[in-house]
């Protein structure tokens, strides 16, 4: 954050606020505060410029806008989780059709997998299941990112009461990215919870994929 104040680059300036948000929302709620106090004053600086920058600008503060739903989410505030939501997606539709942002993805293909996680940090099942029956994971270019979208789908199938949709879901994510699903909390979490289940055939697909994932051995 320092190195991009210092170069007075507004793209740079947005990427590090972004960076800093997820490491304090990341961090736990007691640090949701200086979460949403970095992209405030962030979008407070880029928000003015949009109109004369390029794609870039207009791109991380539509990012930084989802984020503050991101954040909203976590703490359980429906209504500013789905305006932000709702803002950020008019400002990907100011993109062209094609950009895809290097660094947070943001993009209109992206938007879809944002409602996902919105839904499912609401923890709303049959909200994330409507979420992800409209979301379209292959329009994302980025593997690692279609991996993560997966895992955001299956936990709202988790969290509905499929657990056999939630199983095939992170399947197809590790078709798209295995090391992606590897390291994903929530991944692991419902592979290991479901490997243990008294379904016997749940059971078995779910000790497959994670002895395939490496969290069991064969």
């Amino acid at each position: 954050m320092v190195a991009a104040q210092q170069c007075a680059d507004p793209h740079a300036i947005g990427v590090s606020a972004w960076l800093l948000a997820q490491a304090h929302r990341d961090t736990g709620p007691g640090h949701y505060d200086a979460a949403d106090s970095v992209t405030r004053q962030a979008l407070d600086y880029l928000t003015p410029l949009i109109p004369d920058a390029g794609d870039d600008v207009l791109a991380i503060a539509g990012a930084l806008t989802f984020e503050a739903g991101y954040t909203a989410a976590r703490r359980g505030d429906t209504a500013d989780a789905w305006r932000c939501w709702d803002t950020a997606k008019s400002m990907s539709e100011r993109l062209p059709g094609a950009y895809y942002h290097p660094v947070t993805s943001f993009s209109r293909a992206i938007m879809g997998a944002h409602a996902v996680t919105v839904a499912v940090e609401l923890h709303s099942g049959r909200e994330s299941v409507r979420q992800a029956a409209r979301a379209d994971a292959d329009i994302i270019p980025s593997r690692p990112r279609r991996a993560r979208h997966r895992i955001e789908q299956a936990r709202g199938y988790q969290l509905d009461g499929q657990p056999e949709v939630a199983i095939a879901t992170l399947d197809q994510a590790h078709e798209a990215a295995p090391d992606t699903i590897r390291y994903n909390g929530y991944a692991r979490s419902i592979l290991l919870e479901e490997a243990e289940s008294k379904v016997a055939g749940r059971r078995r697909r779910a000790s497959e994929l994670a002895v395939k994932v490496g969290l069991l051995a064969a």
